[in-house]
């Protein structure tokens, strides 16, 4: 079975019909249909909804169009739409953490799926495998590494996603997709802030993954996204903690980059597994950060071989 992470940079309903076009064939030919597929920066431009939120239905509606027309499968999306203007990115964009799989390989596990401020939790199954509480859910959505804290400079960000599915095996397979706090900052004292926003962010989601392994060792987990940050950092070292492997670090580091900072490579994306996954091997599809300008994003995706899960026969 493979699995990719990619981040879309702010793409949306109204992108322009070659980025569109683009992402298409990347899913469907060059990632060659993962069975399941982290996005990050998927935007919604609608009003709000009654209850506040802002889905990306449009949004994930025509990827998922523009997959079909260059031949890919017809994938579901799954999302925990963001209240507006409260998880940070590009003003007005509502950016957010979505996952699309195709149910032809992987079976979807929706329980009790939470709203915008709603924590997902763990449990024990029936079948003794650790399970979330609310799938899909966010994971800690009120804490300040998440929701912002005005006395540590900390802005709202977006929230970490939890995500629930089932293999052809009958065993769960849990996805944790991530963007952490970005990078970039108006001035040194703030890229400070948001280093340390980072730290806190990778702390949460460390917790929780722990909690997983904790309930069940052999638990299939994968966390995975852009992390905003590189191989060997403190939000690397607390996020991978002793039980979580960085499958990028598998790669030669000269394969390793995902992401260009004008004339500078950065390894930004990273997908990390529980030891049940620890078979799994990684690449680096570097389609964006070689392309001549425009890019369609300024992210590469990484695609993953889960060695150790067999997909749903075709």
């Amino acid at each position: 079975m493979h699995f990719a992470t990619l981040n879309l940079c702010n793409l949306g309903a109204d992108a322009a019909a070659w980025r569109l076009a683009h992402f298409g064939r990347l899913i469907a030919q060059t990632l060659a249909a993962p069975a399941l597929l982290a996005l990050q920066e998927l935007k919604s431009e609608a009003e709000p909804a009654a209850d506040g939120t802002v889905p990306a239905t449009a949004s994930a509606a025509a990827l998922i169009e523009a997959i079909l027309a260059a031949g890919g499968p017809h994938y579901v999306y799954r999302e925990i739409a963001p209240l507006a203007d409260a998880d940070g990115g590009q003003a007005g964009f509502n950016i957010r953490l979505g996952a699309l799989h195709d149910p032809q390989q992987l079976e979807a596990v929706e329980r009790m799926p939470g709203g915008a401020l709603d924590a997902a939790g763990v449990r024990r199954g029936a079948d003794g495998h650790a399970q979330l509480t609310r799938s899909p859910g966010r994971i800690a959505p009120l804490d300040p590494a998440f929701a912002g804290c005005a006395e540590r400079h900390w802005r709202p960000s977006r929230k970490a996603l939890a995500l629930e599915y089932r293999c052809p095996d009958g065993r769960p397979l849990l996805l944790v997709n991530c963007h952490l706090k970005s990078m970039r900052a108006e001035h040194r004292r703030a890229e400070d802030y948001a280093k340390k926003q980072r730290h806190a962010q990778a702390a949460v989601i460390h917790a929780f993954c722990a909690s997983v392994l904790a309930l069940d060792p052999q638990a299939r987990l994968i966390v995975a996204g852009d992390f905003n940050d590189v191989p060997g950092s403190k939000t690397l070292d607390l996020l991978k903690g002793e039980r979580l492997a960085n499958l990028i670090e598998d790669l030669p580091r000269h394969l390793r980059h995902t992401h260009r900072h004008g004339h500078h490579a950065q390894t930004l994306d990273h997908v990390l597994v529980s030891p049940a996954l620890r078979a799994a091997r990684a690449e680096v599809l570097h389609v964006h950060t070689t392309a001549p300008a425009p890019q369609p994003s300024d992210h590469d995706p990484v695609r993953v071989e889960l060695r150790d899960v067999q997909p749903l026969p075709r």
